[in-house]
């Protein structure tokens, strides 16, 4: 159907002429062919009148005589007109007295009025007999003489030969109306033309306006009708529009001009900011060490003072000192981590954790302060918390721990109760609620509006009274918000106040594709499933399956008990055994005492299934031996965690091909040597492998070194290492790369995740953990880290040597015998200096003692002040009672033979705009120098390193100057360092 808004104007006009044009001519002839058939039909109705006249005339004679020959003989007079076909004459009576029929037409009989009928109802039925469309026209008149009706007459004509003309007529007129319709439509086609044209140059115009943004265009036009004004105006309108982009453009470039001026300005104070918080987080970082280490040193002095023989009075003074010293730290430390959330220097991890450890802790640290003031401390944990969540326990235990020692601080009398409830629960996430309620002194109302508020405490006695800075509920409710939670205080019922908060922790989803590294801490793993109810059973074997966890099932205690001594007798024993608390003879807990106080089946852990109406509650939980209870529908996350939590205290198992004997087993017999456990440290930082290698050494492991990820690739095909540590950020292929190449090559061969790989890293920000777990890394260290971490994440993976156990505990056993290298790739002398490995070269570098420097190089005017941390060096001495100050010195050296060429390379990075290198040497030279106790240059590297994460090498420069100025008052340091000891 034809849209005329959406026609073209030339279409536009053609519709419209058309149609006026044909209305007008339609119109036309619909009242030319009304007026011919009204006229044609008022012709025949006077000549019907006349020969009606005519013939009642002449028949009165007829009428009068009852003549009805000479009435016929008077109707037969009408052959000479042919349109009439019928005529008829009725006497006084209506009675038919004559009648004409041209061509002896069979009609029926008209029958006449009543005589005594006046002209009216004549008229009547003349009007009946005559319609508009009808073919044929009937005319009735009354015969009189002498003013007495004698007769009627009525004659009626046939139509046909008069609509014959007036169709001819019609015809006539529609087609000379036709062709001027035609002549109408060519006129007007000629002339629109004179409208459209000038439209449509318009629009021509605009649109190579819109296109080309050229407001120069103008429409040359000689008209001075409307059209002409349009064209004219829309001219005028260009010129406006240009003159606008004229002054919008100068107002642009002045614009332009102010904000090149403001930024620069703004960058300016940006570097100022930046150099300001680079000063804040180096005074942090040197305060935190600072006042940390010497502290450390008065307590830990206090404690050994303590444990010699003292008159009361000295023991009484040392407990003083230990006490005021304690305080004072809880000071410091919430002062600091104050600092570093005001900075924004505090982030949240996201990691997996055991809540109910988590809680265990805080109560077994509580407890005892509790005791001693007299106090009851109890937690109240509802049975359907989770057990395996994600978040950030090491925050959550600093909030419980605030939140519990104001408890203690704040109550003289009484009790503390610590309550954890589930406030929501989806399929993702948990909320939960923890609270802590004290008979304390309370909080008023008014206190409640500033009682997190930093430095404020309920009112200025309490400061008096209790003491203390009003950190801790201010840290406290900013952690809360950092985790996405709220915190609050309400008065208690009764007396004492009610501490609580909200947070929300995603459950631990278990991927059975993803837990190569849980499931090597299974191997070998029993469980026995003790659960009337075939369903149930069917459940939990199913699950346990999917973890490739061998299970039996018991169908009743007797079965169970059964089960048990059978496995251990045979040498077989479960290690857990996961008991519904519902059984038909007795009960859950009850079976977990009797599996639990017999010998045999004692070492068998417990886990308790069982309705919320069932459940135990804690003592009796841990009178019964219970390691674990779960409320059903266990989570498989749970279940998982209580399945995969060996004891505390119990060592994992170990990983090495060849098993490593237990810490408690007997010794070897003589001239049995056990096997020395391999390390391949994948290291390119010579100072870091100094340290790493006297760490390991001290532990009694065997270490193999390889300078970037393509050597601890080719040394890890090997097989013949224990654990790999693998640095993230190395040359020629990084950490990651390597890491999913030997993962690739384990699967080629057809093997499992056998080789653990611990990334060690100097990052130390959120997500960088889970980043290298998720590159096919089984575990995680920050450095710098100390001997004691390390040995904490190796001992996970691998059997330490019975020295380890012993190295920090008093009388330091010696190590094993080093086994011989592997047999794959020679040994090589490691160099300060790395030169370009070959495709055939060596992929491991055994660490070997370098030459000690003789002296560093002075700077003449290098900034007298302590730029090193001396108990960085301290602890470097502490990895070897016998080559201490060797190794010191050797450490030393490398980084200082290795630093000029880190800062040689960071100037080349930016130079060539690289900030990928950038952050990749300085990452590298931060760790370093954190080694060498070189604090404010490690700083300086994180702010470089931060740069190239952000993919700018804006201000590095700046920065690099400060790092070479800085680096040569370390070596001036350490050169003075080196001169007092010697």
């Amino acid at each position: 159907m034809l849209n005329f808004e959406r026609s073209s104007l030339n279409k536009k006009l053609t519709i419209i002429s058309f149609l006026s044009t044909g209305t007008a001519l339609f119109f036309v002839f619909i009242a030319f062919a009304v007026t011919s058939v009204l006229g044609h039909r008022k012709d025949e109705g006077m000549q019907l009148s006349s020969f009606a006249g005519v013939i009642g005339t002449n028949s009165v004679d007829a009428l009068m005589f009852n003549d009805r020959d000479q009435a016929t003989a008077t109707l037969s007079a009408l052959k000479a007109k042919v349109e009439i076909s019928n005529a008829v004459l009725f006497d006084r009576k209506g009675k038919l007295f004559a009648r004409y029929v041209r061509n002896a037409q069979a009609e029926p009989e008209p029958s006449a009025p009543e005589m005594n009928l006046d002209e009216d109802v004549l008229a009547e039925a003349t009007r009946q007999g005559s319609r508009f469309w009808s073919s044929r026209m009937r005319l009735y008149r009354p015969v009189i003489n002498a003013n007495y009706q004698v007769g009627i007459v009525m004659i009626e004509a046939d139509l046909t030969l008069m609509w014959l003309d007036i169709l001819k007529s019609l015809g006539v007129i529609a087609a000379a109306m036709g062709g001027s319709l035609l002549m109408s439509l060519m006129l007007a086609s000629r002339f629109k033309a004179s409208i459209a044209d000038p439209v449509a140059k318009l629009i021509n115009a605009a649109q190579k306006v819109s296109a080309s943004q050229n407001y120069n265009l103008r429409i040359a036009h000689e008209r001075t009708d409307e059209m002409g004004t349009l064209i004219d105006s829309f001219n005028a309108m260009l010129a406006q529009i240009e003159g606008r982009g004229a002054a919008l453009t100068h107002h642009r470039d002045e614009l332009e001009r102010q904000v090149s001026v403001r930024t620069e300005q703004l960058e300016k104070a940006k570097n100022a900011a930046e150099a300001a918080s680079r000063a804040k987080s180096a005074f942090l970082a040197t305060m935190s060490h600072e006042i940390r280490t010497p502290m450390n040193g008065v307590l830990g002095m206090t404690e050994m003072l303590l444990s010699t023989a003292l008159n009361d009075t000295q023991r009484n003074y040392t407990k003083l000192v230990k006490r005021s010293g304690e305080h004072l730290l809880v000071i410091i430390n919430d002062i600091l981590d104050f600092s570093k959330i005001e900075a924004g220097k505090l982030s949240i991890e996201y990691i997996n954790f055991n809540l109910w450890d988590l809680l265990d802790d805080i109560n077994t640290i509580y407890t005892p302060q509790a005791q001693a003031k007299g106090i009851a401390l109890d937690f109240a944990i509802a049975n359907d918390i989770p057990i395996a969540i994600c978040g950030d326990p090491n925050r959550l235990r600093q909030i419980m721990a605030n939140l519990i020692g104001n408890a203690l601080k704040f109550t003289d009398r009484g009790q503390i109760l610590a309550k954890v409830d589930v406030e929501t629960e989806d399929g993702a996430s948990v909320g939960l609620r923890f609270e802590v309620h004290d008979t304390g002194i309370g909080v008023s109302r008014e206190a409640r509006s500033r009682i997190f508020d930093a430095f404020s405490q309920a009112d200025s006695s309490t400061t008096r009274k209790y003491g203390g800075t009003g950190l801790g509920l201010a840290i406290s409710r900013q952690l809360v918000e950092l985790m996405g939670g709220t915190i609050g205080v309400d008065n208690a019922p009764t007396q004492g106040s009610i501490f609580w908060f909200t947070v929300s922790f995603d459950k631990r989803r278990v991927d059975p594709n993803m837990l190569d590294a849980s499931l090597r801490m299974t191997e070998g793993m029993r469980v026995l499933i003790v659960d009337e109810q075939a369903d149930s059973r069917a459940s939990l074997e199913h699950q346990l399956a999917e973890w490739q966890v061998a299970s039996d099932s018991a169908v009743s205690a007797r079965d169970a008990v059964d089960r048990l001594l059978a496995a251990s007798h045979g040498g077989r024993p479960y290690e857990v055994a996961i008991i519904d608390m519902d059984l038909e003879r007795t009960s859950g807990l009850s079976l977990a005492a009797g599996i639990k106080g017999d010998p045999t089946t004692s070492a068998t852990r417990i886990m308790l299934i069982s309705d919320n109406r069932l459940a135990a509650d804690p003592v009796q939980r841990r009178e019964a031996g219970v390691a674990y209870q779960l409320i059903k529908p266990a989570r498989a996350a749970d279940l998982f965690e209580c399945i995969m939590t060996r004891p505390r205290g119990k060592p994992a198992p170990s990983l090495a091909p060849a098993p490593a004997p237990a810490a408690h087993a007997p010794l070897a017999p003589a001239g049995r040597k056990l096997r020395r456990q391999r390390v391949l440290l994948a290291e390119d930082n010579p100072v870091n492998v100094e340290v790493a290698t006297a760490m390991l050494d001290s532990l009694g492991l065997g270490v193999y070194c390889a300078r970037n990820g393509a050597e601890a690739l080719a040394a890890a095909r090997t097989d013949g290492y224990d654990v790999v540590l693998m640095d993230c950020q190395m040359p020629v292929m990084d950490g990651f790369a390597a890491t999913a190449e030997i993962r690739r090559h384990e699967r080629e061969c057809g093997r499992a995740r056998t080789l653990p790989i611990i990334a060690i890293t100097a990052n130390a920000l959120q997500g960088d953990q889970e980043a290298c777990l998720a590159a096919g890394m089984d575990d995680y260290l920050s450095k710098p880290f100390s001997q004691q971490e390390l040995a904490a994440v190796l001992g996970r993976w691998i059997a330490l040597p019975l020295a380890t156990s012993a190295h920090h505990g008093g009388v330091a056993m010696a190590p094993p015998p080093a086994a011989p290298p592997p047999p794959a790739p020679p040994a090589v002398r490691t160099d300060a200096a790395p030169r370009q490995a070959g495709p055939h070269d060596a992929a491991l570098r055994e660490v070997e003692p370098r030459p000690p420097a003789a002296r560093l190089p002075a700077t003449p005017g290098a900034l007298q002040r302590d730029v090193i941390n001396r108990h960085a060096l301290e602890n470097i001495r502490a990895l070897s009672k016998e080559r201490g100050d060797a190794l010191v010195q050797k450490v030393i050296a490398a980084y200082v033979d290795d630093t000029p060429q880190h800062l040689r390379t960071l100037r080349q990075a930016i130079t060539g705009l690289d900030p990928g290198n950038l952050r990749k040497v300085a990452h590298s030279l931060k760790s370093s120098s954190a080694n060498v106790g070189a604090e404010t240059l490690a700083q300086m590297c994180k702010d470089m390193e931060t740069l190239g994460r952000t993919d700018t090498t804006e201000g590095a420069s700046g920065i690099l100057t400060d790092m070479e100025r800085e680096f040569q008052a370390v070596c001036h340091s350490l050169n003075a360092l080196l001169e007092k000891e010697h």
